[in-house]
Parts: C-alpha cells; structure tokens; sequence
C-alpha cells in the first residue's frame, strides 16, 4: 500500500511540473522552474497603452446617415442671417410653413473667413475666424427643434483671406507675385494638399457640431480673371484629376464622422464633356462625393443655349433640359442630383410664377430635391408647397 501511495504522490508531482511549464512557456517564461536564471521570471512584454486612443463608435455612422436620409428642399443663408436671431425667426417661420427643411449655411464663406469660433488651430493662427455665428451649437440646436436639416457650406480654393496670409499657398501670376481675378480677388492653389487639409480640417469642424452635410462650393479652378497669367506652383497632373482629388480625400475622411458630402458645380458641366478648364469633369466629381448640386441658374446661360432665345425667360424649359444632362451625366456613378435654382432678381425678375416653373421642370425630371439660391436670403413663399406636417 505505501508503494502505491509512493506512486501516486510520484504522479501527482511530474504531472504538477509538467502544468507548471506549459503555464509558464504560454505566457512568456522560461518553462520548467529549474531553467530560470537567478531566481528572476522573465514577464511578458505589454503593449503600452495610449492615452489618447479614440473608441470606436459602437455604429456603423454610414449605415445610420443613409438610414436618416431626407430628400432636402433647402435654402441657401449666409453667416450674418445665421447669427441674427430675428432674421432667422423669419427664415425659420418659413420652414415651419413651407416644404422648406434645410438651411445651406455659410461655415467658410467667399472671402475665406471661417464664420464661428471653429477648433482649427490654422485658422485660429492666421486670423481666419470671424464668429458672425456666437452660439453655433444654439443654433444647431434650433433647428432641430424645427426639423430643419442643417447643412454646411464651406468654400475651397476661392479665399482671399488665406492667400494674404500665406501668399506661398496662393495661385500665383506668371507676372510676380499673387494671380486675382477681374475683382483682385485671389485663389488657393488646388494642388497644394496643405490647403486640402485645411479646408478639411473645416469641414471636420463643422461635422463634429452636429452638421449633416457638408456642400464644397468653388470647389475648382479660377475661371473669371487673366486665366492665361494663372501658374500653379507644384503641379503634378490634370485640372479634373487635382478636383477630383481633393474630394476623394476630403469624403474618406468626412464620411467617417457619418455625414453626406456633396459638391456645386456649374450648370454648363453637366453638358460640356470636357472640364471646362477649371476642373470639374462631371462624372470625376460624382464619383468623390454623394450629391452633387448643378447651378442651373437660368440667368446664367448664354442666349442660344439650349435653343433658347433667352433662357433666363424660359425657366421651365431651361432647368428641363439641363436636368435631362444632369441625369445622362450621373448615370453610374453612384451620386444623387439636386440642383441649385434661382429665386432672384439678377437678369430677370423671378417671381412666384417663374420660382415654380423651375421646381416643376426639376421635379417632371425624376428629382425630388432642390436648393433655392438668393444671395439676400428672402425667399418667395408663394412659389412653395405648404408644410408636410401642417406647420
């Protein structure tokens, strides 16, 4: 019996040992107990922890911003009207009214100056923000209790106020100094990914707050000065290429914060064929962005085009056949249209007659989302259905 309890404490002890050494290699040791070095254990090494490492987000925003999706019936209004408390109650009277459910808001409006107190160290650092909006976050809040899509206009490469400060990152003049259009205003140089990450840095902002969308406007070469003297420091492939570019890294990193990113175009690309000489080759845009917003103002048509006399006279047939291209144009290339119409009096007066023949020519075309654009901001109610809701 003792020789039996001899071999079974024997048995118990080596099959102790053995555990022992499997524990010990799986975590990083030396295995048997007798092969450690001066009785010191060798830990495993740990991956050191960052402090500042982000948590995923437990969504999939993607998935949840196209869930959300709204056809939007907007108006454009600039940062004074945004950061006027009474001019807003009327804008937002006109919403609770009307079809009216999106404000296009200048965030980075023409001039460069970003229009509230962003958190982007270069603008801070060159003087570029000017808070015409003081409570941009009361402001989104707003809107939202108003149902209203808050959308974020952020021009690009349009922005004198960057170019003064830092003339290096400007388009410059074959003659010296800074290249300026017809005004003495001057662009930023497309090529210069410096300014792409600025301007995304902006457009990050503004999503960060709460906005759902943000619309790149002048997102293109200068078209209205001595484009022959235009020299663009750093130029290393096509016009359509740089534009297209400049979208595709500004979406990859905007859609990650779960909103939509849509670009203005002129009205003309949706029916030249080739970029105009500024930049935007249609369906190089639409690839890079999910809206794309045609500016198919009639008064911004030669006479002729279209076989129109005088489009700016003819609404209804003018938006009827720049949207018939609009939709050729988009064909497979994944973006959704909606267009920019007029509701102003440059060229001819518009008024409720001409306001709804646009929108009805839009709307005969398959689109069920369009943008009104007056640079005033008063917009002609009569030319509007009544609210969904009643309001």
């Amino acid at each position: 019996m003792a020789f039996i309890a001899f071999l079974g404490a024997a048995g118990f002890a080596v099959g102790f040992i053995l555990l022992w050494a499997l524990g010990s290699v799986m975590v990083g040791g030396p295995g048997f107990p007798w092969k450690s070095e001066g009785g010191s254990v060798t830990l495993p090494s740990v991956m050191p922890v960052d402090a500042e490492y982000k948590i995923e987000p437990l969504v999939d925003l993607v998935a949840l911003r196209d869930l959300a999706y709204v056809p939007v019936k907007g108006v454009y209004v600039t940062s004074y009207v945004a950061g006027d408390a009474g001019r807003m109650t009327k804008l937002l009277g006109l919403a609770d009214r009307t079809e009216i459910n999106a404000f296009v808001i200048d965030i980075k409006e023409d001039l460069g100056m970003v229009t509230y107190d962003a958190d982007v160290a270069f603008a801070k650092e060159l003087g570029l923000v000017e808070k015409r909006i003081s409570d941009v976050d009361g402001l989104l809040a707003t809107l939202a209790e108003h149902d209203v899509i808050p959308i974020a206009r952020v021009v690009c490469f349009k922005d004198t106020k960057l170019a003064q400060a830092r003339p290096d990152l400007a388009v410059q003049s074959t003659e010296g100094g800074m290249w300026a259009d017809w005004k003495g205003l001057n662009y930023t140089n497309p090529y210069n990914h410096e300014v792409w990450e600025y301007i995304v840095q902006v457009a990050e902002d503004a999503a960060r707050h709460g906005f759902r969308e943000i619309q790149f406007d002048y997102v293109r070469f200068p078209t209205d000065g001595p484009i022959s003297k235009a020299s663009y420091p750093g130029k290393y492939c096509k016009m359509e290429d740089a534009i297209a570019g400049f979208l595709a890294y500004a979406r990859d990193r905007l859609e990650k914060l779960g909103v939509w990113v849509s670009a203005d175009v002129f009205g003309l690309t949706v029916h030249a064929s080739d970029d105009g000489g500024f930049g935007q080759k249609i369906e190089k845009v639409c690839m890079n962005v999910d809206i794309v917003c045609p500016m198919v103002y009639p008064s911004h048509y030669d006479d002729g085009s279209y076989g129109l006399d005088k489009p700016d006279a003819h609404p209804f047939e003018l938006i009827t056949a720049a949207m018939k291209d609009t939709t050729r144009r988009l064909a497979g290339t994944g973006a959704k249209g909606r267009p920019w119409l007029k509701d102003d009096d440059y060229g001819v007066d518009y008024g409720v007659e001409e306001v709804k023949a646009e929108i009805e020519a839009a709307e005969r075309q398959g689109y069920d989302e369009w943008l009104l654009w007056n640079a005033g901001n008063k917009y002609t109610e009569g030319a509007l259905r009544p609210s969904p809701a009643g309001g």
